[in-house]
């Protein structure tokens, strides 16, 4: 009920209360007044011919007593009188029936039942008694009149709560009407935001409340204006940390692997005492870079929560031992003992991450040994209890190390911290460790302390519930590194809408031996599955009419399980950090990255399709495409001087030779140049229509399938495109047509041209 009809109501209620209060206390004192006054005029009537008659009914005067009769009956009102002595009637005058009837005397209204009000008198003189008069008076016209009363009082009263109830209308309305605005500004800014003004003009307190109000609402939206805008900036710049990072661990980690690799060759190589130290220096300073990028990344994943745990069986008691063994050689090399008890209680097998679990482990012993010059370090393993299927395991490394002191362990666990925070620290780090492993065993439902004392050591301990696996469970099979394949004669469906691409995978499977379909959409994929059976799918994520995500998520909820079970690999370029975990989020089993690589093809068909039968399905629908080779819608040169090789990753040719074979690879590049000038069209048109999503997807493609046939300076401008429009920067996208234009028919040209020289296969 709202405050309007509250007030409405109250106001009726309480005048119409009066009003009722006000109907009876009138009613009441006329009721009252009119009987006193009858009471009064018929005691008084009957006293006054008791007083007239008295002596003639001593003396017996029967014509005195008649006369007075008479007299008194034009009285008003008066509807009978007799005089009598005993049981002689002396004289009467009035209604038989009345004076027939025996009717006792009355003394108030309330006793009068028959409309007469009946009085009486005794005649005395010297205690002798002559006679009793009997009077009767009608009280009709006092019940007329109090009828007549009571109609005109509640006619009165009516007519005063109607007016009341209209009155009460008004004013309520009045009352509420700066309320109701109020409240329906109230509910414009939950809508739309603060900004909306009531300019409310009043002069009363309602007014000023409506003043605060609009005020308040201005100020609101200065300070909303003002966080959003910082909001934006801050999800801009967080999505950008994120891309950095994404990228740069990417650039860095390719040349540090290569460089560790290259080490790794000269340390078994003959080198002198003085080349090994300086070998095993640059080892070392590379895997401590890899580690703090790691490090890095893991914590961005959690920051942003997009870090996702696994849940495979695995042996808990070896994965500790592996560790542990690990550090031995270090340990000993620094005159430590290291030791590890696993009580019998630990259970063999479990389900979880393990190599999360081996992170933690990781990073609490090395920090052990890194910050003991002498002693021991334990590692002790204890299962103190097992609930509905779940361990709930502890660990502790207890070392003898410097210890930690008590201020520093109030920080100890927040990221980018060390307990030595001084310029001259002694050991290095990222300060992330142990805040990852923090957030890592909550991830695990447990948790982590520590224990420490100054100089004489420390114990990190941390707990994580587990479920518990038969030890009997195959454990999952590791993919073989080699490019054998294990499998034939399955059925596999491609989801690729880049012709190019879908001509480079086709060669891939030829190689191998498998025959594949080819659909170009989403919504092809879906037809293609209810139709045939297929035991794995390689899907495009970013296709026209319906992306690979959503056509994942509609396969998963197919009511057949044939159907809904099949493995689907993610096949994409999108690389940047949480990528893979949204497609897995999506529904899909694994991932992999453009430009695929024959060996990850491989791998992936190992690692799902080991256990089909070689009896698999008898018949494949395969899709034929026609591609038209003819290249004459490109520029090839003929001239040296016009075409720039360098614009032709010779890399990633050679690659694609490898995979397919040099015989294909001019094919593929004629598909290629074809499609890639209508796609260039379409970029253009989109670039002078202003259409961002247009732009974004075929720039997509576009990159894609330049870097898959060579042009990787291509592939990365239209990357930047790209990304400009994820970004909301198509301003700056649209910018750089002309740049895109000089480009892609400078790679293009140095791409056909590359193609007229020929290709050989490489030897062995």
């Amino acid at each position: 009920m709202s405050f309007r009809v509250k007030t409405i109501l109250g106001i009726a209620f309480i005048e119409i209360v009066m009003l009722v209060a006000l109907t009876f206390s009138a009613m009441s004192f006329l009721s009252e007044s009119n009987e006193k006054q009858l009471l009064q005029r018929a005691n008084s009537t009957a006293d006054m011919f008791a007083h007239a008659a008295k002596d003639a009914m001593i003396s017996t005067d029967i014509a005195t007593i008649d006369d007075l009769v008479k007299e008194f009956m034009t009285i008003e009102d008066i509807a009978y009188i007799t005089v009598t002595r005993g049981d002689k009637e002396l004289s009467s005058m009035g209604s038989e029936s009345l004076m027939a009837r025996e009717a006792p005397e009355d003394y108030t209204l309330d006793s009068v039942s028959d409309g007469i009000f009946d009085t009486r008198r005794q005649i005395y003189d010297s205690n002798n008694n002559y006679g009793s008069i009997n009077m009767g008076f009608e009280i009709s016209e006092i019940n007329s009149m109090l009828t007549n009363a009571q109609k005109s009082i509640i006619g009165i009263a009516s007519i005063e709560v109607i007016l009341v109830a209209i009155f009460s209308f008004f004013l309520g309305t009045y009352l509420t009407k700066s309320l109701v605005k109020l409240i329906e500004a109230a509910n414009t800014i939950s809508q739309q935001g603060p900004g909306f003004q009531i300019n409310d003009d009043s002069k009363d307190e309602l007014g000023e409340v409506a003043r605060a109000f609009d005020d308040m609402s201005r100020k609101l939206e200065r300070n909303y204006r003002d966080l959003k805008g910082a909001r934006s900036e801050a999800e801009q710049a967080n999505e950008s940390k994120s891309r950095f990072l994404a990228s740069m661990s990417h650039e860095i980690r390719t040349p540090m692997n290569g460089v560790l690799g290259i080490l790794n060759i000269l340390e078994e190589s003959k080198l002198t005492p003085e080349q090994k130290k300086l070998v095993n220096t640059a080892t070392e300073s590379g895997e401590f870079l890899l580690s703090i990028i790691n490090d890095i990344l893991d914590f961005t994943r959690m920051d942003s929560n997009t870090l996702r745990l696994e849940h495979k069986p695995f042996e808990f008691r070896r994965c500790v031992e592996t560790v542990v063994e690990s550090f031995l050689p270090t340990a000993e090399a620094r005159s430590l003992s290291l030791s590890c008890t696993i009580d019998s209680q630990v259970p063999s097998h479990v389900y979880g991450d393990e190599n999360r679990i081996k992170q933690v482990l990781h990073n609490l012993i090395g920090n052990a040994i890194k910050f003991t010059k002498d002693g021991s370090i334990a590692v002790q393993i204890e299962s103190p209890s097992t609930d509905n299927g779940y361990a709930d395991i502890t660990c502790k490394i207890i070392d003898t190390g410097v210890g930690i002191s008590r201020n520093a362990m109030d920080y100890l666990f927040e990221e980018f911290t060390m307990a030595d925070q001084t310029y001259s620290r002694s050991h290095e780090g990222s300060g992330l460790g142990l805040a990852i492993c923090k957030r890592l065993c909550e991830l695990m439902d447990g948790h982590i302390k520590v224990e420490s004392t100054p100089s004489i050591g420390s114990t990190f301990s941390f707990c994580v519930r587990l479920e518990l696996a038969d030890m009997h469970i195959g454990m999952t099979e590791k993919p073989s590194n080699n490019a054998e394949l294990k499998v034939s004669d399955v059925s596999i469906l491609v989801a690729e809408d880049n012709k190019a691409n879908q001509l480079v995978i086709q060669e891939m499977f030829n190689r191998l031996n498998l025959n594949v379909d080819i659909a170009e959409n989403g919504q092809h994929v879906l037809e293609m599955v209810e139709q045939y059976h297929y035991d794995l799918i390689f899907m495009d994520i970013s296709m026209p009419k319906l992306d690979g995500m959503e056509t994942c998520k509609m396969i998963r909820k197919n009511s057949d399980t044939s159907v809904s079970q099949v493995p689907i690999i993610a096949l994409t370029a999108h690389s940047l950090t949480g990528d893979k975990e949204t497609f897995l989020d999506a529904g899909m089993d694994d991932y992999l990255s453009k430009p695929v690589r024959l060996s990850q093809l491989i791998e992936k068909i190992n690692l799902f399709l080991t256990y089909v039968s070689s009896e698999g399905p008898t018949k494949q629908h395969q899709i034929e495409a026609s591609f038209n080779t003819d290249n004459n819608s490109v520029e090839t040169g003929t001239q040296d001087e016009h075409v720039d090789l360098e614009l032709v990753d010779e890399t990633i040719l050679e690659q694609m030779i490898e995979d397919t074979s040099a015989d294909v690879l001019p094919m593929l590049i004629d598909h290629y140049l074809e499609e890639s000038q209508e796609r260039l069209k379409k970029i253009y048109q989109a670039i002078d229509e202003k259409d961002k999503n247009t732009l974004e997807f075929e720039s997509h493609t576009l990159g894609s399938s330049a870097l898959a046939l060579g042009n990787r300076i291509l592939s990365n401008l239209a990357r930047k495109i790209e990304h400009l429009c994820i970004d909301n920067q198509e301003e700056q996208a649209f910018q750089l047509k002309e740049e895109l234009t000089e480009l892609a028919e400078k790679s293009l040209a140095a791409l056909a041209y590359r193609k007229k020289q020929g290709f050989i296969e490489p030897a062995g």
